[in-house]
């Protein structure tokens, strides 16, 4: 045989037994080996992370429906506020407005007479006869 080719089949032969006794897994001392140990630290992380995720998902979903809920009261606020300040420009210039307000308030002018009505007394019918 040829030099070259003895190389050769020492070489292959080589590799061969390299392949072959490829090293065993590191096993710990329980028993398990570590490349089991890796996959399922990295499972619980995993489920870590997908939990705290939804969790947050949940939390941002409630504060999203918390302020829009608010937005919608300070819109109503705002409106309120509007109308209020409408009918404070009415009192201070318009006569009417004045007026109505103040009697509404039981008051009256200097010169008109008060007619008071007790409504707890019953009024008298008209014909006596017709009930009967």
């Amino acid at each position: 045989m040829s030099q070259a080719r003895v190389s050769f089949i020492n070489e292959y032969q080589l590799r061969r037994e390299q392949v072959l006794s490829l090293p065993k897994p590191r096993v710990l001392t329980l028993g398990i080996p570590l490349y089991a140990l890796v996959a399922m630290v990295v499972i619980g992380l995993t489920g870590v992370c997908i939990t705290v995720t939804l969790r947050t998902h949940s939390e941002l979903q409630n504060a999203t429906s918390a302020h829009n809920r608010l937005q919608a009261q300070i819109a109503r606020q705002t409106a309120e506020n509007q109308r209020l300040q409408q009918e404070l420009r009415q009192l201070d210039t318009d006569p009417r407005t004045i007026e109505r307000s103040a009697r509404e308030m039981g008051l009256v002018r200097q010169n008109e007479t008060i007619l008071v009505v007790d409504e707890s007394r019953p009024t008298p019918t008209m014909g006596h006869g017709a009930d009967r």
